[in-house]
């Protein structure tokens, strides 16, 4: 019983928090519910790319490097969802790719990228996943057996858990509305039936005439009270069992556990972060199993972006600065900025900048 008066308090509560701005920003301060300082971060845009790391010709191992081997981590994951090779390998792959590092055919690979995990920490359970790794990154000559590269890198992140916020409430009224809108639909047209066709017919001798009837029975004022009564509960019912339904599924053990219960099938899933793989948090999924895969697929990429970062500052690789199409008004700052970084310089698509703008602007009312 107390069940379901809390349930029965809680969808009220979320009821009119979604028309309520005080009752948003109180229901922000709640356990359970996401704070304000998420809400906004759910709302930012994440920040545009910068820089690009890649190798050109000159550098000495461009197309030059193959994944040797990877230690310290699972070839898969097994009951929970967890880092593992079948995982970071095509991760691996695909940033030496990008980099113009992956050597395009066997005899071109001359250099042995070797990663071996020192620490290897992820959450399984819970609200926010944390995890961290810690690798040594080594690049051996194949033909000499020497170092060319050897450093530990490590990558932090948190995946958070989204909390009840005003999308839940939308959703909600979207499950609930369809019962509303359906209960309202049939009582109007049976008081559209029973109180204008019905009595329309009744009190027309020339239409019965016309077609061809008799007079029809209408419903009694018992009926009415049903028809009413049936409309109430339905509307009523319908009204609270969105909101219901939301606060259950909060309920869900799969939010807070993250069990390999699904079919397999490894890929790279990442969550909005503010700065990308170099983000360190971010709003995770609701289902335990897709926040944890976020939680993995942040942590290798930034373990990665750190590792390649660190490699061209070693290697004395500059990086390719992203610049706006000469076009742009700031372009030629952007691009001075950037030759004395000595940093190389690319434009974004300038034919974006070309399409004639025929908005005529924010239209007012000027007369008083």
């Amino acid at each position: 019983m107390l069940r379901h008066v809390f349930l029965g308090a809680a969808a009220l509560a979320l009821s009119g928090c979604a028309n309520h701005q005080p009752s948003k920003d109180g229901a922000m301060n709640l356990p359970g519910f996401m704070n304000r300082h998420n809400t906004i971060e759910m709302q930012r845009p994440t920040l545009p790319v910068t820089d690009f790391i890649k190798w050109y010709p000159e550098d000495r191992l461009r197309y030059g490097l193959e994944l040797d081997y990877i230690s310290g981590m699972s070839q898969r994951d097994y009951l929970f969802e967890e880092p593992n090779q079948e995982l970071f390998r095509p991760m691996v792959a695909r940033a030496l790719k990008q980099a113009g590092l992956q050597a395009r055919t066997a005899a071109g690979a001359r250099y042995a990228l070797q990663i071996e995990f020192t620490d290897l920490d992820t959450d399984a359970f819970g609200r926010n996943f944390a995890g961290k790794t810690d690798a040594i990154y080594r690049i051996v000559d194949r033909r000499t057996h020497a170092v060319v590269y050897e450093n530990s890198i490590g990558s932090r992140f948190v995946a958070a858990y989204p909390g009840l916020n005003e999308r839940d409430a939308s959703l909600a009224y979207d499950v609930s509305a369809p019962g509303v809108i359906g209960a309202a639909q049939a009582f109007g047209a049976f008081t559209l039936y029973e109180g204008g066709l019905v009595e329309l017919w009744n009190n027309n001798a020339k239409l019965q005439d016309f077609f061809g009837g008799d007079a029809i029975d209408e419903v009694s004022q018992a009926g009415w009270n049903d028809a009413y009564q049936s409309y109430t509960w339905v509307t009523g019912v319908a009204a609270l069992s969105g909101p219901a339904l939301v606060l259950l599924g909060q309920m869900n053990p799969l939010n807070y556990a993250s069990l390999q219960l699904e079919p397999r099938g490894e890929h790279a899933g990442f969550t909005k972060a503010r700065r990308g793989n170099l983000a360190e948090t971010g709003m995770g999924a609701r289902s335990a199993r897709k926040r944890a895969n976020q939680l993995n697929s942040h942590l290798l990429a930034q373990s990665l972006t750190v590792f390649l970062l660190d490699l061209a500052q070693k290697e004395d690789v500059r990086l390719t600065r992203l610049v706006a199409c000469n076009d742009a008004p700031a372009s030629t700052e952007d691009i001075i900025e950037a030759v004395r970084q000595r940093a190389r310089v690319v434009s974004d698509d300038c034919r974006l900048y070309g399409a004639p703008d025929t908005s005529r602007g924010v239209g007012i009312t000027a007369y008083q």
